[in-house]
């Protein structure tokens, strides 16, 4: 009983098989006899249309699966897309109830026509498609194409806001040996009839780009002198800017902070000098990073170069302001005659509008002595000068020295009543020597003065190239970057 059961059930396998070979067999033969029928006088060569007079219309659409990226060096575009192209061949017509309702076949492109539709303006001379896939061929005798393809297209480059810019870069399709009387050029239609005048994005395979972000995605067709017609897709897109303000503008900022603390160190040291040059050094570093990213181009110049620049500028003039400070610093009595206006405008006038108050000597010592009086010794108070403005001749007592010779002696002028004291030639010499110290103590006196006075000078003009510089760095950034907020995307790309 149990081998009857089994032989049955192998029967009907071998039954079941056979009809599903004869049903598949069934339908590649029928397969085969229309694809012999539709290329029995099939010639590729030669334009699908009933008449020489007619035009072939062929209908261009792309489907973006990725914005790869854009190059500002050479200008280039590279994106990753899928090419729609249809038309009708009307000898790839048949009626399906013939041929087993088969409605669609899929053939191998280099036995069917092709509308020779290349991109024009590519940047490394490949004009064709990456794979070549079957064509649609439908039984009314639709052909769809959709090959992938990787395009490096030429996009000229506006720098003027780089790294806060936005650029339209287009490509340009268009046939390369028909013109409009022979083959014309429509946008293609979606899946309701209606025709897509912009770039398709395939949510699901579409990957973002880091640096771009897709504003406007427009198609346009364009008829040049009757004669050609083209299809263009532009391509809107605007920077994102993180990656520059991070890696470039802030360390930028923060380089010009320090070229203005320059001024706030001491006008006599030297290290402001060695602050100036290696600020002016990183500034030059900047710089040659940035020539490696913009395009090497004369139609303009980057504001992040400008600003940049700027800042040289600026960190220039305060290497050459403070070799300014440091000699009007280090100036002395014997090397420099101070001119009147230099103390009038310098010293009297300037500092008070710079918020500087110059410390008196006198007024310190008045204030010293306010807060630590004087203390007496015994009820006496220090000694101090004692002048007499009248020599009274009985306190001139004759006084015999060791030898027995008078030291001092008191004299009357003649017809005055002026005296006049004679005295020994060694008290003469120590006179003569206290009187020499007295007058270089009081020629180094005024000489300190003066050399205060250039330093006061120094410090002064010091604190005035601080003021300037924060206020010409402060509105040079504002107004760069203000500008650069101004260029923003157009609501519409066909203004």
């Amino acid at each position: 009983m149990a081998m009857a059961m089994k032989g049955r059930v192998n029967t009907l396998l071998i039954v079941m098989c056979s009809c599903l070979c004869l049903t598949f067999t069934g339908a590649s033969e029928t397969e085969r006899r229309l694809h012999q029928k539709l290329f029995q006088n099939y010639n590729l060569k030669v334009r699908p249309a009933p008449s020489w007079e007619e035009r072939i219309m062929v209908r261009v659409g792309m489907t973006l699966s990725q914005l790869v990226s854009l190059n500002e060096k050479t200008g280039e575009m590279t994106t990753n897309v899928f090419m729609n192209l249809a038309w009708t061949d009307y000898r790839l017509s048949w009626d399906p109830e013939e041929y087993d309702n088969i409605k669609v076949l899929r053939i191998p492109p280099n036995k069917v026509w092709r509308p020779d539709i290349y991109l024009i303006n590519n940047n490394d001379g490949q004009f064709d498609v990456a794979l070549y896939v079957n064509v649609l061929v439908y039984s009314d005798g639709t052909v769809n194409w959709l090959p992938p393809a990787i395009y490096r297209s030429a996009c000229s480059i506006q720098v003027a806001y780089f790294p806060f810019d936005w650029q339209n870069c287009s490509m340009v399709f268009r046939s390369y040996t028909y013109d409009a009387s022979e083959v014309e050029l429509q946008y293609f239609l979606d899946d309701h009839g209606k025709e897509i005048q912009e770039i398709v994005i395939d949510e699901n395979a579409f990957t973002e780009n880091g640096e771009w972000a897709i504003c406007h995605k427009p198609s346009r067709k364009n008829v040049k002198q009757d004669l050609y017609e083209d299809i263009t897709f532009y391509l809107i897109i605007e920077r994102k800017p993180l990656f520059y303000i991070i890696n470039i503008i802030v360390p930028c900022i923060l380089t010009s902070v320090l070229a203005i603390f320059v001024f706030y160190l001491p006008p006599g040291a030297g290290e402001k000098m060695t602050l100036s040059i290696s600020v002016l050094i990183a500034l030059t570093v900047f710089m040659l990073l940035l020539a490696d990213k913009v395009p090497e181009t004369s139609l303009g110049i980057p504001i992040i170069v400008n600003y940049v620049m700027f800042t040289m500028i600026l960190v220039t003039f305060s290497v050459i302001l403070s070799v300014v400070v440091l000699n009007l610093h280090h100036r002395t009595p014997n090397t420099h005659i101070m001119p009147n206006w230099v103390r009038k405008v310098f010293i009297h006038i300037l500092p008070k509008y710079i918020g500087m108050k110059r410390p008196h000597p006198g007024q310190l010592l008045k204030d010293l002595s306010v807060n630590m009086p004087l203390q007496s010794f015994n009820g006496r108070r220090p000694g101090g000068e004692y002048v007499f403005r009248k020599i009274n001749p009985d306190l001139v007592l004759p006084w015999r020295g060791r030898y027995g010779e008078s030291t001092v002696q008191l004299q009357r002028y003649p017809d005055s009543d002026s005296l006049c004291l004679i005295l020994p030639p060694n008290l003469k010499s120590a006179i003569g020597a206290v009187t020499y110290m007295a007058e270089q103590l009081k020629k180094q006196d005024t000489d300190d003065t003066i050399t205060g006075d250039w330093q006061f000078i120094a410090l002064v003009v010091d604190r005035l190239f601080l003021w300037l510089f924060v206020v010409i760095t402060t509105l040079g950034t504002l107004a760069m970057f203000l500008d650069a907020s101004l260029n923003y995307t157009p609501d519409n790309p066909f203004p």
